[in-house]
């Protein structure tokens, strides 16, 4: 521990509470600035708060054995061992009579999404309905974009009417009983009353209003299943091509300039933007940007190199071979790393034909390209590999295929499980740190799901994040940081109606959650709001309840929930295409839900 100051540097305020204050400031401001990953973050302001002495060396990571972290880790591996069964998949087909009707499409197809993500990770739900959004989007030539957004908001809708539902709704339920032990955790289901006025009220508003508010792009009126921006692959002139000698203009006409190359790579030298006029050489390696379309016609027109298949091994191979486009989801194994680093045709026979990245022009060779969340990738690799490659890489397949889809012989086991489990803790036989790792444990025994299936579902950088920050937590609290900003809040709130402060606590929680992670945002707030409701003398539990349905109300951003950051890329939108669909909506679960919670959980 450190002691840099033994007077106190602000009158009325300890050391000790403005180190925790200070640490709280910058935490938030990096969490926005999003240059370092949330649980780097995390750990920084844990550390941080260890040194200067605000979190005892003996407590530094007690966050770690907390009860929600074990029911959030636990609700992954279940989650994802549900989703691996194909059950979303085969109920989707059965329940979703798609029609043309945009209304009656975009409801149903949110509707499924809003009810798997009550009972399984968002982004996984959201994840296992997406093919046959790309499906019926073609079918009835409707834009993806008007699909995609209003299902990525219902996953985050659906999250909120279960105690499984979301990890801010877990955080919530200990926190009621951390702050009030005569009060117990909220239950399974305790969710439920105000969770389903949120996911009517948004479902309908997203149905009838909101996809008519998401901007159209101009590339969308082609029969193309998604739309992205072009890819970009690297090629390589080789010896005897028929375009040695010749130039750039013309190697670009073969698909009557619908590709364009980018960048040209000659030895030691890089030419950005390459005039037409330049003569290609054997050796080349051009950048060529294009639709997948065209660049496989380049390909077979000009006997340019672009796949990049084991040298000796194409004849044997190629017709096993398969070609499909995937996007990395957030948290892949792959996201954050460069491709060299990768080495992905050493270790699981793929190659990466080409990149797409929504909003950004990409310039850089493979070699040096970091993948990133939301990436589409033009992959290409061995038929009967590429399901359980992809799936333990963590990309997902923008189309229909055989990549964990289909119902396995697993299913029913699994959901029997699964169910039980539930049962046990809405029945409170068992509380949910217990019920679900004991669900986890019967799967290993009967063999529905490997012991590695089970360290890989686990979302490392959440788990990191939430056993910090429940520490950091409990740091402010116990340092007096928190009354702080209690005791500078209040007096602002002080004669309003009840009604309008909740509507503030709401509105102020929905906006730090378009920034910053939902599970950071419901450790900082919960406090906060518990501290306003004590001093107003209210009930704590309506404002528990907002805080838990305004963290999930992360609409306005592409980076306030990872739901929002996969389908950017596929559906074609731009950072400021949110807002116009989610301020609406915040607004509306304002006016709509405060009352409700005020009626079910009395002030």
């Amino acid at each position: 521990m450190l002691t840099l100051f033994t007077e106190p540097l602000i009158n009325g305020i300890t050391n000790v509470q403005l180190y925790a204050l200070v640490i709280l400031l910058c935490s938030f401001i990096a969490f926005m600035i999003g240059k370092w990953r949330f649980d780097v973050v995390a750990l920084g302001a844990l550390m941080a708060m260890v040194l200067v002495g605000v979190v005892p060396i003996a407590d530094a990571f007690s966050g770690f054995s907390h009860r929600a972290v074990i029911t959030v880790a636990a609700i992954l591996v279940l989650s994802n061992a549900l989703g691996n069964t194909g059950v979303t998949y085969h109920l989707s087909q059965h329940l979703s009579r798609f029609s043309d009707r945009p209304i009656l499409l975009v409801l149903t197809l949110t509707g499924l999404v809003a009810f798997f993500s009550a009972f399984m990770n968002d982004v996984g739900a959201l994840a296992l309905i997406m093919p046959v959004a790309l499906q019926v989007s073609q079918r009835y030539n409707v834009p993806i974009s008007r699909l995609l957004m209003p299902m990525a908001f219902a996953s985050l809708l659906g999250g909120t009417a279960t105690l499984i539902g979301t990890p801010p709704n877990m955080i919530i339920a200990q926190y009621r009983e951390t702050a009030d032990p005569s009060l117990g955790a909220f239950a399974m289901f305790d969710f439920l009353p105000t969770g389903i006025v949120v996911v009517v009220v948004g479902l309908l508003y997203i149905s009838f209003i909101g996809w008519r508010l998401i901007p159209v792009r101009d590339t969308e009126g082609n029969n193309r299943l998604f739309e992205t921006d072009d890819y970009l692959l690297e090629a390589k002139i080789l010896a005897n091509n028929k375009f040695i000698g010749k130039t750039i203009g013309e190697l670009e006409k073969v698909t009557e300039d619908h590709v364009n190359i980018v960048t040209l790579l000659r030895g030691a030298r890089r030419l950005l933007s390459p005039s037409k006029e330049e003569t290609l050489r054997e050796n080349d390696i051009l950048l060529i940007e294009g639709q997948p379309e065209d660049l496989k016609q380049l390909e077979l027109l000009s006997g340019v190199s672009i796949r990049f298949t084991k040298a000796g091994k194409e004849k044997d191979t190629i017709d096993s071979l398969e070609t499909l486009e995937v996007i990395v989801n957030p948290g892949a194994r792959i996201a954050g790393h460069m491709l060299s680093e990768l080495h992905l045709r050493e270790r699981y026979n793929i190659n990466i034909l080409g990149v797409s990245r929504q909003g950004e022009s990409i310039r850089q060779r493979f070699s040096r390209l970091t993948l990133k969340s939301g990436d589409i990738l033009l992959i290409q690799g061995d038929k009967k590999e590429l399901p359980e490659t992809m799936n333990y890489l963590g990309c997902l397949p923008l189309a229909e295929r055989n990549i964990r889809l289909k119902p396995s012989s697993k299913m029913w086991p699994t959901v029997g499980i699964f169910i039980l489990s539930i049962l046990a803790v809405a029945l409170q036989i068992l509380p949910p740190h217990i019920a679900f790792p004991l669900a986890i444990l019967l799967m290993i025994l009967f063999k529905l799901i490997s012991l590695r299936e089970v360290y890989q579902s686990i979302d490392g950088p959440l788990v990191v994040l939430l056993g910090c920050f429940i520490t950091v937590g409990a740091a402010l609290e116990q340092s007096g940081a928190t009354n702080i900003i209690v005791t500078s809040i209040v007096p602002l709130l002080e004669g309003l109606p009840a009604m309008l402060v909740l509507s503030i606590v709401m509105l102020i929680t929905m906006l730090i959650t378009d920034v910053i992670n939902s599970s950071a945002t419901a450790v900082i707030m919960a406090p906060i709001a518990v501290g306003v409701a004590n001093m107003m003398g209210h009930n704590i539990d309506p404002y528990l309840m907002i805080i838990a349905i305004a963290c999930s109300c992360a609409f306005n951003t592409p980076i306030g929930h990872h739901s929002n950051t996969l389908v950017m890329g596929p559906g074609g939108y731009q950072f400021g295409d949110y807002w116009r669909m989610g301020f609406l909506l915040d607004l509306l679960l304002i006016v709509t839900v405060v009352p409700v919670v005020i009626y079910v959980w009395p002030l």
